[in-house]
């Protein structure tokens, strides 16, 4: 027996699974905006014409022309469901599984600029779950530098966030080099450059035995030696659990 989908190339099934087909025109910015907003919290309501799956991209701005520059990117595509804010938002797109990370990509290439974003992926019903974790993960992006940031990529401080018994711990631990400019600054460069010192002393602009020296306080005062990778891991989560931020997101 023949099926439409032996009929069908399978890349022409998936656009039609996959696009919406009954969305308000572009210009209703207004309705786009109710429709994201209904989505995100977890309310379906049956809607007809809808993609099956969204890539959730939550994305943040250091100025409010930054984040209008995203919203300019997205404005014709009469896919995108947009719930925006002043310096952030949320940008929903149609696509597979595999296609969410790119998209995102694709979206700050247009961009650029101080723009972070973090992106999720989830079927229809459970797009309230991604939101969730594309807030988290821009949280933690937001202390970093602009780019397009996934869980995979910042799975442990995504962890510690979500055991605020444990964020606290690790906040206090590194309370004291928090206090110290120098110290800090250092850490954040060593982080940055993946331990590797020569690299962090170029960053600063200091010379290799004044970065050492910084190091070794910062070991001093939190017992972890940052020249071990799982120490180095532990002290940059401490980081983001002392400083991560808020963003300014809609609700």
């Amino acid at each position: 027996m023949t099926t439409v989908l032996d009929s069908l190339p399978l890349n022409d099934v998936l656009r039609d699974i996959l696009s919406p087909f009954d969305l308000p025109p572009v210009e209703d910015v207004a309705t786009r905006r109710r429709l994201a907003r209904t989505l995100l919290s977890g309310r379906d309501n049956g809607f007809e014409g809808l993609a099956l799956a969204y890539a959730v991209i939550a994305f943040c701005a250091s100025t409010e022309d930054g984040a209008a520059a995203v919203l300019d990117a997205v404005r014709d595509n009469a896919e995108a469901l947009v719930l925006d804010g002043v310096r952030g938002g949320y940008v929903l797109l149609p696509c597979a599984q595999d296609q969410h990370a790119g998209l995102a990509r694709e979206l700050y290439d247009r961009v650029g600029g101080d723009v972070w974003m973090a992106v999720a992926w989830a079927p229809r019903r459970d797009l309230a779950a991604a939101r969730a974790t594309a807030q988290d993960v821009l949280r933690i992006a937001a202390g970093r530098a602009p780019g397009v940031y996934e869980l995979r990529t910042v799975l442990a401080d995504f962890v510690v966030l979500r055991q605020p018994h444990v964020a606290e711990r690790l906040a206090r631990m590194i309370e004291p080099v928090v206090a110290q400019q120098p110290l800090l600054d250092a850490l954040r460069a060593f982080i940055a450059e993946d331990g590797n010192r020569a690299a962090a002393a170029r960053r600063l602009d200091i010379h290799r035995s004044t970065l050492d020296h910084r190091l070794r306080l910062v070991e001093r005062l939190t017992g972890c030696r940052p020249a071990s990778p799982r120490a180095l891991l532990t002290l940059s989560v401490a980081l983001t659990a002392h400083s991560c931020p808020e963003v300014p997101l809609p609700h």
